[in-house]
């Protein structure tokens, strides 16, 4: 055993994490595109459609977090390098986010039913008192309180826990909704066939919490002022930025469910499922070398972190082409295998769409993420409501003007306009002033 451990430490982390991650993303992807043709069986298309809206709520929910993971993340990256105790940050993490999530649950409570009123005021099937948008909210904001704790993992270069938790998750949602479909009493609810997918993800993401906070939480009300103080500021620039990303990327739904039919949002959800099997590889990547790109900033060693980002176009810009190629080819059987019995037709310019449009987004995360492990914030702040404006104004009125379609155009218009015109710029110019600092 002895030999195998050692061969094990010789492995970078991230590595490891990356692999770990990718084979989670590719079981989180199977079950996420499998259960869709569940889910059609057992909802229909019209119940399905308010499904995938409610479902996209998810991320607007989450950022209950505030950004809070994130910050501490770069904080403990921090302590490592300079070899200090990262426990004042923990505890300073779990203080803000229960005060946070507090806030955000008594919020949710008095907002959902007539948020839900508007959002689904094309589906007469929905009655107001099927609490679809209160449950959705109520576990999402208890499953980011909890998923802090993933962070943590990530910035002592264990990302392999957290990655392998949400597979976890995954294979007891795909059971659920399996045992739903056959077993249950009860036909087409929306709101159970939410919890099979949300309820696991948050259970299991409260026992990585308990697992990092549990000896944190008898200290719940010694404040150490400066640790919060400097957490919440830097979670609160991480916030706006998430707040930004959560507008121009998942905003789609909620223009949809007013402007398209049912069936344009079920093909549109069934092929950005399929393609996000690509992109979770990616962002993956990204998601398991950000302590890496951290720590390489701080020490300077600007040569490494260029080396990463090439391979990662390459590689990235590789697979989205050759994937989106595959997707167009097997487009019908896809939808014979997912929607059998489902009306929904799909055409092969909605595909080269959606395909250049996870190719501009993934060149876009690679600029955002590495700025964003630097601790550069600013320009996100500033690009963001030129993002979100072009981003609404566009899927609004595209959609109107050339349907489903119309939203890929939005999407991909606000990337264009605002991080790939911008971001590759900022990313040179920080990299040379720290370069020629360091040099004087």
């Amino acid at each position: 055993m002895e030999p195998i451990k050692v061969y094990f430490d010789k492995i970078p982390r991230h590595w490891i994490t990356a692999s770990s991650a990718w084979a989670s993303k590719i079981i989180v992807s199977l079950v996420q595109i499998v259960s869709i043709r569940e889910l059609l069986l057992y909802l229909g298309e019209d119940r399905y459609a308010v499904y995938a809206v409610a479902y996209s709520l998810m991320a607007f929910f989450s950022l209950s977090n505030f950004g809070i993971g994130v910050a501490l993340q770069n904080f403990i990256s921090g302590c490592r390098v300079k070899q200090e105790s990262e426990d004042r940050y923990l505890l300073a993490a779990l203080q803000i986010s229960a005060a946070i999530t507090l806030v955000a649950l008594i919020i949710t409570i008095i907002a959902a039913s007539p948020l839900q009123d508007i959002l689904f005021r094309k589906f007469p099937f929905v009655s107001s008192s099927i609490p679809i948008v209160l449950a959705v909210g109520l576990f999402t904001i208890a499953m980011a309180f909890f998923q802090s704790s993933y962070n943590v993992f990530f910035a002592k270069h264990k990302g392999y826990i957290p990655n392998i938790l949400p597979a976890i998750a995954a294979m007891c949602s795909m059971a659920a909704i399996v045992l739903l479909n056959r077993r249950s009493d009860i036909p087409h609810s929306i709101v159970l066939a939410l919890m099979c997918f949300i309820v696991p993800q948050t259970f299991i993401a409260f026992v990585a919490f308990i697992k990092i906070y549990w000896k944190y939480i008898p200290k719940l009300f010694n404040i150490d002022k400066d640790a919060v103080k400097n957490l919440f500021t830097r979670a609160a620039k991480f916030q706006g930025i998430s707040i930004a990303a959560i507008l121009y990327a998942n905003v789609d739904y909620i223009i949809m469910s007013q402007t398209v039919q049912s069936t344009d949002i079920v093909a549109y959800n069934i092929f950005t499922r399929v393609f996000m099997f690509a992109y979770f590889i990616h962002i993956t990547w990204m998601t398991a070398i950000w302590p890496v790109l951290s720590e390489a900033y701080i020490a300077k060693r600007f040569k490494e972190i260029k080396d990463r980002m090439k391979k990662q176009f390459a590689y990235i810009g590789s697979f989205i082409i050759v994937s989106t190629i595959g997707i167009l080819m097997f487009s019908g059987l896809i939808i014979r295998v997912l929607a059998p019995q489902a009306n929904i037709s799909v055409t092969s310019s909605l595909i080269i769409i959606m395909g250049f449009y996870f190719l501009v987004r993934c060149f876009s995360d690679i600029f955002s993420y590495t700025l964003q492990s630097f601790n550069i914030l600013k320009i996100f702040w500033i690009l963001a409501p030129f993002q979100i404006v072009i981003n609404g104004a566009g899927q609004y009125f595209f959609s109107k003007w050339f349907g489903v379609q119309g939203i890929l155009m939005g999407l991909t218009l606000s990337f264009l306009l605002t991080s790939i015109l911008f971001l590759p710029h900022k990313l040179k110019t920080v990299l040379s002033d720290v370069s020629k600092r360091s040099n004087s």
